[in-house]
C-alpha cells in the first residue's frame, strides 16, 4: 500500500496518546524514507485550493501542511527550521509527533510552575498580548510564577519523538537549516501559550478563527511561497 492510500485511509485516536504516538511515528518515519512520495505530496500543495491556504511563514519558520485530516484525527505538515532560530517556550493546542528529516535542533522541555505561596515566591507573570491574535472575549489569566527546564537534548537527523498538548518545549538551531515532518491531531483546547522568559511575560496563541484577516494575512502562504519552500527542500536535499 502506497503512503497516499495509508494517509486516506488511517486514523488516529489521541484521546490514547501512547498508541497514537506509536502509529503516529511509524506513519511519518515510513513516509521520510519514501522521499519520491514525499515529493509528490510537497509539489501536490501548490496545486491545493484547500492545502496553500494552510501553509504559513512566521519570521524564520515556514511550514506546508501536506494533508489535512482532522476529521480522522490528522493534519500531516512539513516544517523548515532556519540556521540560529530559537523558539520561545511553548505548548500547543494538540498533541502531535516529529520526524527530523534533515539537520537537527536542540529540544529542550520546561516545567511550568505557581509557586506563588512559597516564602521566595516571584509575582505572576504579565500577559502580552499582540494587537489582532484574539477577537472576543476576555483573555484566560495564566497562575504562573516559575519556568524550569528538565531535560535537553539532540533530536539528530532520522530521530523522532511525540508530545502530549499539555508538554512545554522549544527548539533551537545552533548551526544549520532542519527539516521535520510532523503530524498534529485534533485541537483539544481553544488555546496554547506562548512564553518570554527575559520578560516574565506569556501570550496566548488562539485558531486561526479567533485571530484578524490582518494577522492571517501577514503569515500567510502564496504560490511564490511554495515554489521557493520547493527550491529550498531541493536544495537542502530534502526531496
Amino acid at each position: 500500500m502506497g503512503i497516499r492510500s495509508q494517509l486516506d485511509r488511517i486514523s488516529f485516536d489521541w484521546a490514547a496518546f501512547d498508541a497514537a504516538g506509536r502509529d503516529s511515528r511509524e506513519l511519518i518515519s515510513e513516509l521520510a524514507a519514501d522521499r519520491a512520495a514525499l515529493r509528490e505530496l510537497v509539489l501536490a500543495v501548490g496545486r491545493d485550493e484547500h492545502l496553500l491556504p494552510l501553509c504559513e511563514k512566521v519570521r524564520d519558520f515556514k511550514y506546508m501542511v501536506l494533508y489535512d485530516a482532522l476529521d480522522r484525527g490528522f493534519r500531516l505538515r512539513l516544517h523548515r527550521f532556519s540556521e540560529g532560530q530559537e523558539d520561545e517556550p511553548h505548548n500547543h493546542r494538540y498533541s502531535f509527533s516529529s520526524y527530523i528529516l534533515k539537520g537537527a535542533y536542540t529540544h529542550t522541555l520546561y516545567e511550568v510552575a505557581d509557586n506563588a505561596t512559597a516564602p521566595d515566591a516571584q509575582p505572576y507573570w504579565e500577559l502580552h498580548q499582540p494587537p489582532g491574535t484574539h477577537d472576543g472575549g476576555p483573555l484566560p489569566k495564566l497562575p504562573m510564577t516559575r519556568l524550569s527546564p528538565l531535560l535537553t537534548q539532540t533530536q539528530a537527523e532520522g530521530s523522532s519523538y511525540s508530545l502530549h498538548h499539555t508538554t512545554f518545549h522549544a527548539t533551537a538551531l545552533p548551526a544549520q537549516n532542519a527539516y521535520s515532518l510532523f503530524l498534529r491531531g485534533p485541537a483539544e483546547k481553544p488555546s496554547a501559550i506562548f512564553l518570554d522568559p527575559a520578560n516574565r511575560a506569556f501570550r496566548w496563541k488562539f485558531g486561526r478563527a479567533q485571530e484578524r484577516p490582518e494577522v492571517l494575512t501577514a503569515r500567510s502562504f502564496t504560490l511564490d511561497d511554495h515554489k521557493r519552500f520547493v527550491e529550498q527542500l531541493e536544495a537542502d536535499g530534502v526531496i
